[in-house]
């Protein structure tokens, strides 16, 4: 074997045979892993063959959260508690963040001093009363469609009045709003009775509800039209039995409140008006029919009904104290009633369709409509007849006013049908 010669000095040691240029060949350690190089002493560690990189100090937390508190302005004299301990921490521990910190406590700083200001000059209390004010109107003005009270002026959400509603919103009556809840009533069905049953009802009870509410219809705005929440199966199972009769309108909103009943009239024109609804529900009691030819019995019976209601009035009407400024116009309204009421007595009686078309056509010419308008007149009421009546120079109050709108649908839980 042939054994190199040493190196000269400075020069790298010749390979040894089955070696190559570089490092030694490295003794393996049990389990594979390199152990010392040869004249090197046994470690009993772990052997790394780099140095470690040396770690970062993390950053403060504190300083993290006076910067977040200091932009926020949530908690002002929070971002400066968290700055100063941040910045205590930071020197202590040598930790980073200390920009950071002291971004915070300015911004803090700025934030209370403004607080400060704000709280001395009374905004702050101001602008808390505010917040909590709106909060309290919102939450307290929201109302399940089953508590609506007679007087109720609302506004529906998304302003649809003909679907299903759980809830709605009180609003003043003074300004503009979808409805105005003119009473309720209750059904006696023992099983929910159906929506074509209960529409029924609420067609003939809210009405006279309306009556009562808005006596002179004359006043009621034109837009104003008769709806009615009902209750749903689902609802009727939870215990609501009723139906909220109001007044909406179909395109637009409603401005101001149309009700005027016994607590806004006097004796003298609640009296009045009181006959005026009577005879305008009787009249809306006539035959489905159109002509009398092809149901004479049915129309002789209806006015049977038409004198005996008018009978009842003329005589209600004559007892009442009139004032003097008022007597002398209303009087004339009593005479054609009286006359009205022999005339559908005669008209009860008949025994074909021309003496009942005779009879029935006296009764209408008797009740003139401008001998109205001038008891209204006397009287304080409202003097200009609504676009609907069709009554002309004679009249006797048929149609009745606006008709309830139908309900429909079944209603989720705790609705209500319009």
């Amino acid at each position: 074997m042939e054994i190199p010669p040493p190196p000269a000095p400075g020069q790298p040691p010749q390979p040894q045979p089955g070696q190559g240029y570089g490092w030694p060949a490295p003794h393996q350690a049990p389990g594979g892993q390199p152990g010392p190089y040869p004249g090197q002493p046994m470690n009993t560690g772990p052997w790394y063959p780099y140095p470690a990189a040396p770690q970062r100090p993390p950053v403060s937390g504190l300083a993290i959260g006076s910067l977040i508190a200091g932009i926020l302005c949530c908690i002002p004299p929070l971002g400066l508690i968290l700055g100063a301990f941040a910045l205590g921490q930071i020197k202590k521990k040598g930790q980073r963040g200390k920009g950071m910190a002291i971004t915070g406590l300015v911004l803090s700083t700025i934030s209370t001093v403004l607080l400060a200001v704000t709280i001395a000059s009374g905004g702050f209390a101001d602008g808390w009363r505010d917040f909590k004010d709106g909060w309290n109107d919102s939450v307290a003005n929201s109302r399940d469609t089953v508590d609506l009270r007679k007087g109720d002026c609302f506004d529906v959400p998304g302003g649809k009045l003909e679907r299903e509603v759980v809830s709605v919103r009180i609003v003043p009556c003074a300004g503009k709003h979808d409805a105005e809840v003119s009473g309720s009533f209750r059904l006696t069905d023992t099983s929910f009775p159906g929506q074509s049953a209960i529409a029924a009802q609420a067609d003939s009870k809210c009405w006279k509800l309306e009556q009562a509410y808005a006596m002179d219809r004359w006043k009621v705005p034109a837009d104003a039209e008769a709806y009615y929440y009902t209750p749903s199966s689902r609802s009727w199972g939870q215990g609501d039995h009723s139906v909220t009769c109001a007044f909406a309108s179909e395109h637009g909103k409603l401005t101001g409140s149309v009700r005027n009943d016994i607590t806004t009239l006097d004796a003298d024109q609640v009296a009045f008006l009181d006959a005026l609804n009577a005879l305008d529900r009787v009249m809306a009691e006539a035959p489905d029919e159109d002509r009398v030819e092809d149901d004479l019995p049915g129309f002789n019976k209806w006015a049977i009904k038409v004198s005996g209601t008018m009978d009842a009035y003329v005589g209600i009407l004559a007892k009442h104290a009139w004032p003097a400024r008022v007597s002398g116009s209303v009087q004339p309204y009593i005479d054609g009633m009286r006359i009205a009421q022999k005339e559908w007595l005669k008209a009860a009686s008949a025994l074909d369709a021309d003496a009942y078309y005779l009879h029935s056509g006296a009764a209408d010419a008797a009740m003139k409509q401008s001998v109205e308008i001038a008891a209204r007149g006397a009287l304080g009421l409202a003097t200009t007849p609504p676009s609907t009546d069709d009554r002309s120079g004679g009249g006797s109050g048929g149609g009745g006013g606006t008709g309830g709108s139908t309900g429909g649908g079944s209603g989720s839980d705790g609705s209500k049908s319009v």
